[in-house]
């Protein structure tokens, strides 16, 4: 069922799940969505190093240079969605689309950094739309629904991952699945286009309440800097499980390479969980308790030495930090004016983003210098103070 134009807002002032009606559908759709697509990514990266014929040091040099584009990206668009609404959505959704096949098209360095440039504009617009409308039904409903969302994002990333794997096992180059996905997007644009509210809030509430002033204080700022914290060690240890299992735990390369699908199993477990514990416990509790969870689980992986005691482990990290920026994101959304819901959740984005990236980076420097379990390990510190910053200064919303 979708909203009729006639409809100018994105949740009716109810209490009660049907407050959500068909607009949490929408939100769910758009993360599982985001997260296939970022999941035929992920499976396509070694095909996209092979086809760049860049270094491992280039290649994780150009990852990073998607956070130039990002984070600028992300807080255009949300200033952009407090004006405009529907349009910059939509917007959002066809760049994340005709961006997503670039990188796997470059044949050198120069091209393979352009493409990531690119889609890192594409990713940090849609990062911030789908995160938005999901903290704008938090709002104004009472309903929690961000960790359900990111479970199913973390869904849709293990199909997609899926998804590119059978291409690659039935002999066809998994890149294919990126360009059938580009199709699929861009031909449903028109109907998703109808199912979005003209306006991120009830268009009485902005008429009535006066002129938003998109300041972002300093509150909101440490909130982005505690996600990215969060997302450092979330995104490094798993983007370096596979590795540590084969190369410091002596697993075989079939069971390594389930490594961060386990991660993302993990996650999803983790989040419905969290989504349970939202309507029970606070969010400083929850962010708390979620460090020092993620903190025992990185020890547990650096210093275990049988694969399937590590592989155990890497699934308890990855729930134990599944909730955490979901939580941040939730707090910060319900804690922004109306009409600057956007700017916040841009801001809050955009400096997570950076811990998201860096993450790899970072783990993959400390292990230049002092060996990958070493490197590993020290993620606890970084999660131990997650917690420790969790419980003195998030208050819930």
């Amino acid at each position: 069922m979708a909203l009729s134009e006639k409809q100018p807002v994105l949740v009716l002032r109810r209490s009660g799940p049907e407050a959500v009606g068909p607009n949490l559908k929408v939100v769910f759709f758009s993360f599982m969505f985001y997260g296939f697509g970022w999941g035929l990514y992920t499976a396509v990266l070694p095909a996209i190093r092979a086809n760049s014929e860049v270094t491992n040091g280039e290649f994780g040099t150009a990852l990073l240079g998607m956070a130039l584009t990002a984070m600028p990206v992300m807080l255009t668009f949300g200033r952009l969605l407090d004006r405009f609404g529907r349009a910059p959505a939509v917007i959002a959704a066809a760049l994340f689309a005709l961006t997503l096949p670039l990188p796997i098209m470059a044949s050198s360095l120069d091209q393979l950094v352009v493409a990531l440039l690119l889609f890192g504009m594409g990713t940090g617009a849609v990062e911030v739309v789908v995160v938005s409308l999901a903290a704008t039904v938090e709002s104004t409903s009472g309903v929690r629904v961000l960790n359900r969302a990111h479970a199913l994002f973390s869904g849709g990333l293990v199909a997609g991952t899926a998804c590119a794997g059978l291409f690659a096992f039935s002999g066809q180059n998994p890149g294919i699945s990126l360009f059938v996905f580009t199709g699929v997007i861009l031909l449903a644009l028109p109907a998703a286009r109808r199912m979005l509210p003209p306006h991120l809030m009830p268009r009485r509430a902005v008429d009535t309440a006066e002129k938003p002033r998109p300041r972002i204080d300093r509150k909101i700022v440490l909130l982005g800097a505690l996600a990215a914290l969060a997302m450092l060690v979330e995104s490094g240890a798993q983007q370096w499980s596979g590795i540590f299992l084969r190369d410091v735990t002596g697993a075989s390369q079939a069971l390594a390479s389930l490594a961060p699908g386990v991660f993302a199993c993990g996650m999803i477990t983790g989040r419905l969980c969290g989504h349970w514990a939202a309507a029970r416990i606070c969010d400083r509790w929850i962010l708390g308790i979620s460090g020092l969870n993620v903190t025992a689980g990185v020890l547990l992986i650096a210093t275990s030495t049988h694969p399937a005691v590590t592989l155990l482990a890497i699934a308890f990290t990855g729930a134990a930090s599944s909730a955490i920026t979901p939580t941040i994101y939730g707090f910060a959304g319900r804690s922004a004016t109306s009409g600057c819901r956007g700017a916040v959740i841009g801001t809050t984005t955009s400096i997570a983003y950076v811990g998201l990236l860096a993450g790899p980076a970072v783990v993959g420097m400390l292990a230049e210098l002092a060996g990958l379990r070493t490197a590993v390990g020290l993620l606890a510190l970084i999660a131990l103070a997650v917690s420790l910053v969790s419980l003195r200064f998030a208050r819930d919303g």
